[in-house]
Order: C-alpha cells, then sequence, then structure tokens
C-alpha cells in the first residue's frame, strides 16, 4: 500500500472512531440547546412570577393614614438633587409628611440647593439639619441619619438616598403594606435612569434586567431576609424595639442589620410593588467595575453568614440561570460550532423579549434604543463580574475609601 494511502486510511478510521472534532460537533451543539432551553424556561417563570406579584391586589386604603417623617441623607455633589426634591414634594400621601434633609455641615452647595427648594415649597414640613463627622468634615451616611433621626416626628419613619425619585405614589404604597400582618419594614423595586455615559447605562441595564425578575420570584420561594436600602418604611416603635441604627458603628451594612434586627422579632421585611427611579451617575467602567464588587461583596461578607441553608439556596438558584448566556458565550468562541452560535442568539432574544416586556407593562421606563447593547453587554458580561466578586478577596472601594470586609461585617480601611 502506497504512502498516500495509508495517510488516507488512518484519517477515515480516527473520524470513524470519533476524533475530538466529530465527538464536540455532536455534544457541543445539543449541550448548548439543552442550555437554552433551561434559560428559556427560566424567563418564563420568572415573567410568570413577577406578573403574578405585580397584578396582586393592594392592601385597602388605611381608615387613618400615619404621619410620616422622610429621612434624607445628601452626599456632598449628589447627582441631580432639585430633581429628587421636586419629587418629593409631587408625592401624593394622603397624610402631612414631614422632611428631614441632612447635609454636612461644611456642603455649602447642597445646603443652598435645600434652602432653595424649602423656599419654593412654604406648605411643606421641612427642616436643614447639618451633620458633623467623626473623623473628618464629611459625614458618613450613618453619621447624618443620627444627626436626623432626633428631629423625625412621624408614625412612620422613611429612609430614603440621595439619588432617588420617588414617583408620586410610592409613599403611599409602602405605608399601605406597612400595616398588613405582621409587617416590620417594607421596601421598593429599584429601576435605573441614568444613561448618559458607558457607565451609567451598564448599570442602568443590569439593575433593570434583574430587579423585577429577581427579587419578586423569590419572594415565592422565601421571605425576604433583607431590605433594599435605598428606600423603606418602618413604623417608629418597631425601630425603637429593633435598637434603631445603634452599635453599627464600623459597619457599612446598615440596611441588612436592620432587617435581621426586625426579623430577630418575628416581623417580615416586605418586599411591595413600588417603583422608584434611581438616578446613579457613574464616571467610568472602572467605577461600574467596582459598584458591582460591592453589591456582591456587602451581602456575601455581612448578609450570608446569618442566612438558613433554605435561603442560601433559593438565593444561589434565584441566579444560577444568568450565567447561561455568558456561558454560552464562552463556549460558542472556544467551539466554534456553528450550533452554539445560535442557541446564544436564542438565549439573547429571549433576553431581550422579556426586557422589552417588562419595560412596558410594568417598569414604566424604556431603555434608550441607542443603549440597547449595554443590555446585551450587562447579559453577558456582567454576570461574570458579580461572580468574581463572590469568589475574590472581600475588597472594594467606597466613598474614596479602600476597604476591607470581614464576614459578619467589621471593616477596615486599607487605605485613603
Amino acid at each position: 500500500m502506497s504512502r498516500r494511502a495509508s495517510f488516507t486510511h488512518t484519517n477515515q478510521s480516527s473520524a470513524g472512531n470519533g476524533s475530538l472534532p466529530g465527538r464536540r460537533v455532536q455534544w457541543l451543539p445539543r449541550a448548548a440547546w439543552w442550555l437554552a432551553g433551561l434559560y428559556l424556561a427560566d424567563r418564563l417563570l420568572r415573567l410568570a412570577a413577577a406578573s403574578h406579584f405585580l397584578q396582586r391586589a393592594e392592601p385597602e386604603d388605611l381608615p387613618v393614614w400615619p404621619r410620616v417623617t422622610i429621612l434624607q441623607p445628601i452626599t456632598r455633589g449628589a447627582s441631580d438633587l432639585p430633581g429628587v426634591l421636586a419629587a418629593r414634594a409631587a408625592l401624593n400621601y394622603p397624610c402631612q409628611t414631614s422632611h428631614v434633609l441632612i447635609c454636612d455641615r461644611t456642603d455649602h452647595a447642597s445646603q443652598a440647593l435645600c434652602s432653595e427648594w424649602l423656599a419654593a415649597q412654604p406648605e411643606l414640613d421641612v427642616e436643614l439639619v447639618l451633620a458633623e463627622g467623626a473623623h473628618g468634615p464629611v459625614a458618613s451616611k450613618l453619621e447624618k441619619l443620627h444627626a436626623g433621626l432626633p428631629h423625625a416626628t412621624g408614625d412612620v419613619l422613611c429612609f430614603v438616598d440621595d439619588d432617588v425619585i420617588l414617583r408620586p405614589a410610592a409613599l403611599t404604597t409602602l405605608v399601605r403594606y406597612l400595616e398588613t400582618p405582621r409587617a416590620g419594614a417594607t421596601f421598593g423595586l429599584a429601576c435605573y435612569t441614568n444613561w448618559d455615559t458607558a457607565a451609567a447605562s451598564l448599570m442602568s441595564a443590569f439593575v433593570n434586567s434583574n430587579a423585577l425578575l429577581t427579587y419578586l420570584p423569590l419572594t415565592y420561594l422565601a421571605p425576604p431576609f433583607t431590605i433594599t436600602g435605598h428606600f423603606f418604611c418602618i413604623r417608629r416603635e418597631v425601630f425603637a424595639t429593633a435598637g434603631g441604627l445603634g452599635h453599627m458603628e464600623g459597619r457599612i451594612d446598615d440596611d441588612h442589620e436592620l432587617a435581621r434586627r426586625v426579623r430577630s422579632f418575628e416581623l417580615r421585611c416586605v418586599q411591595t410593588p413600588a417603583l422608584y427611579d434611581v438616578n446613579n451617575s457613574l464616571a467610568d467602567l472602572a467605577a461600574y467595575a467596582n459598584q458591582i464588587r460591592r453589591w456582591f461583596i456587602i451581602p456575601r461578607q455581612a448578609m450570608l453568614p446569618g442566612m438558613s441553608f433554605r435561603e442560601q439556596l433559593v438565593t444561589m438558584l434565584g441566579s444560577a440561570g444568568n450565567l447561561i448566556p455568558p456561558l454560552l458565550a464562552i463556549l460558542a468562541v472556544t467551539g466554534r460550532a456553528r450550533g452554539v452560535w445560535q442557541a446564544l442568539c436564542f438565549c439573547l432574544a429571549c433576553f431581550a423579549a422579556a426586557q422589552g416586556y417588562c419595560e412596558r407593562r410594568y417598569l414604566g421606563r424604556q431603555t434608550p434604543p441607542l443603549r440597547w447593547p449595554y443590555l446585551i453587554a450587562a447579559a453577558l458580561i456582567t454576570p461574570l463580574q458579580a461572580l468574581a466578586a463572590l469568589l475574590g478577596k472581600p475588597e472594594f472601594t467606597w466613598r474614596g475609601q479602600r476597604l476591607y470586609l470581614h464576614r459578619g461585617g467589621a471593616v477596615d480601611l486599607l487605605e485613603e
């Protein structure tokens, strides 16, 4: 037999016996389509749960609405403070509310904006409080709240961040649910609205494609075990019984710790359908990556140790589906099989369809057409960033400081 004939025979035998490329062609597209099927089922189940949650009847109006004090710590250089304050004046809560605005004593720019708003709203009950920082001119959020709490007169305390633009009915919804049995604290759902930069667009894309389809379905598997700290309400007596914000020095997870204290009295943290907008400005992609790290490291280190096995399992299962599109993208690039690319495109189509439906039907805000590529990027990249944060060192930058977060919630300052 000639050398050419021998070579040809060997190649044919290898192919017939199942060489690596042959085996890859057989199993890789098939596995990819199984993953795509799982992702479709995941999206449909999430949509069904979220739709059921949001279509439930809200609690009835209260015969007597409690007085509410809104505590609002203001950070130096807040993104859209005039817009935030204008939304506070537009709240349609049925009873009078009081507003406590808390600025750094040396933050004259924010004080001027607050004073201007106060003068333009003479019918509102507003008090401007100045806070001192324990270690410098800038007070922490916790220090600001400690300064503002003695000025709160309401039966219900509402805590809201300075980048949150409340929709008119948001406060009414939270107070309604606060009157349901064993409700200790109530909170809502964020919708990010800043698309000015690539970093802000990625953040808005990530939150808007995950909040609705993650937090609401989880309520059917386990009661909420934390509070979303952007915007929440708690009755004054419950807050006092739970120890308020006392003994939280050196912690940055005040919302998680307060939720733990509320639940220790067998009261519920209640997820409500109240939607609110967040104008979160991020300068660059490094700031975006750091915020993703912080959002996942803080729960891992401060919240996870106190969660039951069921709560940990529910949290893991609630996020597992988000890893399918990036996994398929990796397989498509490395495997170079046409079927894998098709499965990936199918998953991204499912993602886009679910997102478009939620925006039109529930969020009331739509992604600008030119920003849709950021939604796709968030679906492919952000789950891997989150996974890296969960597996990496518990270090991140927050308000200009490099921090190390210990298991349990204690913080070490690494550098300014």
